[in-house]
């Protein structure tokens, strides 16, 4: 840095004058006066004589995306691009001084970082035209990339817990490798970007992160998206800091380095600022920067300067423009099929066959606890809250895992995103993950994690990633939780494509589901009731038959043994343990004799053996803890709708209103074996009824 200069100075003379002058497009963003200083002052010919290899390839990501720029203005790009021109000296400082087995993760500024880390810019191009040779087959384009070593996404901050758990993966491997994460500066207004900061410098992870600071959150300056000190919030969580500038190539190349070698030999997390300055759009032409200050610093550019000065680098960089040109010009232009874009990982298999279900003497809870020790024994991990013994979480689903499997039990700070993040670069290095979510209702903080990354890394990297990890969480109420600790938010996950959804229930033992899960490369989310955790796994009743049909994750099937069924009851979870332990008095009840259809596998739902038992019986309730608009039970109607088969149904669910903590009127909200008695009866009166729907008959 100059002498007599600091950021925090910067800003606040910059601040003052913002207030002062009326004209405030004129002023440059905080800093930015600042770096202009350093800027004109740099010399960085005597890096180009010792690093001329270093100079060809921040040319080489130029170029590239110069030809970016290009295809997409001749209409032979398509969706968006961000190019990173005027910052590819950082990119190659950092990611490319990595060592072979590091690992990066990008942003949606992602191209210097790529071509630095793997060098393979053809099938980058290939990728950003739609093609069948690019990196991911067409399928990510300029955001979206997978190789070994490197992934990017387009969501701000999101992949810097998944790179804290590829991190984990190296500390638990005694690896010497680093993860290297990626930011700009407008991602610190991200809260995912400090619960990655705490894991990483709690769990002293091998984490770099990287803040390219180029002062403008795609168009909104910095003095208008980042307060305070950006230095001071790295310092909050403890992390080492380096900062560097893209003017100043030697300081730049000896500080990263240092900031490598820092997290490679301490095994702590570090943080490194880059000052620099895009000089294109933040994507395609939506620039309304100052263009004075563009071209100013277009001038002092240290590529541009470099290339002005030295015809050899001049010569060179026409040889890429026309190697460059040559490569698309004659590139194989297949792409992808619809088709071969359709490779399905989620298992759809039903069957028809039964084996008979026989049960240990357990509690729900502990059966839970046994199978998740089978996972850990299998070589999985488990992250959440308060998990490590004594505590071992809040329903003692891990009481006593921490104490057999200290390395592979790790009990997080009140972090979801983090951890969910972390539990998904775990699981990206192979391990299979469980990532506990203490109420289900603390889902909603891990939904940019669960549809953006879990759901999407397969097919959006084109098959070359699996994510192997399940996310368990209680869900229901009748506990007097209140509110915010007893939504049922199946309905919000069950529309979530290519993530396996499935509902354990004590009617079974849920080590078997376990069991089935170590074969599963996909994601999985395991919704368990709260209500049935106490519960004892079902016994051998005489008045019932309990069978579990064939397929994946199969279905179970609770049938009266010496009556014929005449009516069809679908529930899942706790609510359907509930429904069997009041199947006797329902006779008495109501004359209805109810075979039970609990699916265990929810998405994708198997609907045949809903659809044989509705044949049979000609009457169907579909009873969930959610409310019923848009959830589960709509779809099980809908499905019987388009089977044309002819069957009078109905659906039940909670009001749709938040769960009260009152004990009797959380009894009145939710549904109640009273409500299904008060449901049956009305059906029965509407003899002529084909649907029934909350009261509304269709004849």
């Amino acid at each position: 840095m100059l002498a007599g200069y600091t950021e925090a100075s910067a800003i606040e003379s910059w601040i003052f004058r913002m207030t002062a002058n009326k004209d405030k497009q004129s002023l440059l963003p905080p800093t930015l006066d600042f770096y202009r200083d350093i800027a004109r002052c740099a010399d960085n010919a005597p890096f180009l004589a010792e690093n001329r290899a270093s100079v060809e390839q921040a040319m080489l990501i130029r170029e590239v995306e110069v030809a970016f720029l290009d295809l997409f203005s001749r209409g032979l790009m398509n969706g968006t691009v961000h190019t990173c021109i005027g910052q590819e000296f950082s990119a190659v400082a950092v990611a490319g001084g990595l060592e072979p087995g590091d690992w990066v993760t990008s942003n949606h500024r992602c191209h210097g970082h790529f071509i630095a880390k793997t060098g393979e810019w053809k099938a980058l191009i290939d990728e950003l035209m739609g093609l069948k040779s690019g990196v991911c087959k067409g399928i990510g384009s300029s955001q979206h990339l997978y190789a070994e070593g490197f992934l990017s996404n387009g969501p701000q901050g999101a992949l810097l817990p998944v790179g804290s758990g590829i991190a984990m993966h190296f500390k638990q491997s005694d690896q010497t490798n680093i993860v290297t994460s990626f930011i700009g500066e407008g991602t610190l207004g991200e809260g995912v970007v400090y619960e990655s900061f705490n894991l990483a410098s709690l769990w002293s992870l091998p984490q770099l992160f990287v803040c390219e600071n180029n002062f403008y959150s795609q168009s909104t300056p910095q003095s208008n998206g980042v307060a305070g000190n950006i230095i001071a919030r790295a310092n909050a969580f403890g992390l080492k800091v380096f900062e560097a500038n893209t003017w100043q190539l030697r300081e730049l190349f000896d500080t990263a380095s240092a900031a490598m070698r820092y997290v490679r030999e301490e095994g702590k997390p570090a943080f490194l600022l880059l000052g620099t300055y895009r000089l294109k759009a933040h994507s395609k032409g939506d620039d309304d920067r100052n263009a004075e200050e563009i071209a100013y610093f277009e001038q002092w550019d240290s590529l541009n300067r470099l290339t002005e000065g030295c015809p050899e680098l001049q010569t060179t960089q026409a040889h890429l423009t026309s190697t460059i040109e040559d490569h698309i010009k004659n590139v194989d232009r297949s792409t992808l099929s619809a088709d071969e874009y359709r490779t399905d990982q989620l298992p759809r298999r039903g069957g028809a066959r039964s084996l008979e279900v026989r049960n240990e003497r357990l509690r729900m809870i502990q059966a839970i606890n046994r199978g998740l020790e089978c996972a850990l024994q299998n070589g999985g991990v488990l992250v959440g809250e308060d998990i490590a013994d004594p505590y071992g979480g809040a329903f003692k689903a891990s009481r006593g895992l921490s104490d057999k499997f200290p390395t592979q039990v790790l009990s997080s700070p009140i972090s979801e995103a983090g951890i969910a993040g972390l539990g998904t670069g775990l699981a990206l290095m192979g391990k299979e993950t469980y990532v506990e979510i203490m109420f289900g209702d603390f889902m909603t903080n891990i939904v940019d994690q669960l549809i953006n990354n879990i759901a999407k890394f397969h097919h959006m990297y084109a098959f070359q990633a699996t994510v192997p990890v399940r996310v368990r969480t209680p869900m229901g109420g009748k506990r007097g939780y209140g509110p915010t600790h007893s939504q049922s938010l199946e309905k919000h996950l069950l529309g979530i494509d290519n993530v396996l959804v499935l509902a354990p229930t004590s009617l079974e033992d849920p080590r078997s589901l376990y069991q089935d899960l170590q074969a599963y490369p996909g994601p999985a989310v395991l919704i368990e009731s709260k209500t049935d955790y106490g519960q004892l796994l079902w016994q051998d009743n005489p008045n019932f038959r309990l069978r579990k049909l064939s397929g994946d994750y199969g279905t179970l099937v609770l049938t009266p043994a010496r009556r014929k069924p005449t009516l069809t009851l679908v529930a899942y979870g706790g609510t359907a343990r509930e429904l069997a332990n009041n199947l006797e008095q329902l006779f008495i009840d109501t004359d209805y004799v109810a075979e039970l259809i609990v699916p265990i596998r929810l998405h994708p739902l198997d609907m045949s053996p809903i659809l044989r038992s509705a044949f049979k019986t000609s009457e169907l309730v579909v009873v969930e803890d959610a409310s019923c608009p848009f959830g589960f039970g709509s779809e099980v109607l809908a499905q019987v709708a388009q089977s044309d088969l002819i069957v009078k149904a109905s659906r039940i669910g909670a009001e749709p209103v938040p769960i009260p903590s009152q004990l009797a009127l959380e009894h009145e909200i939710l549904p109640s074996y009273e409500k299904i008695i008060g449901e049956l009866t009305r059906i029965r009166s509407t003899q002529n009824a084909t649907y029934t729907l909350n009261g509304e008959t269709e004849e």
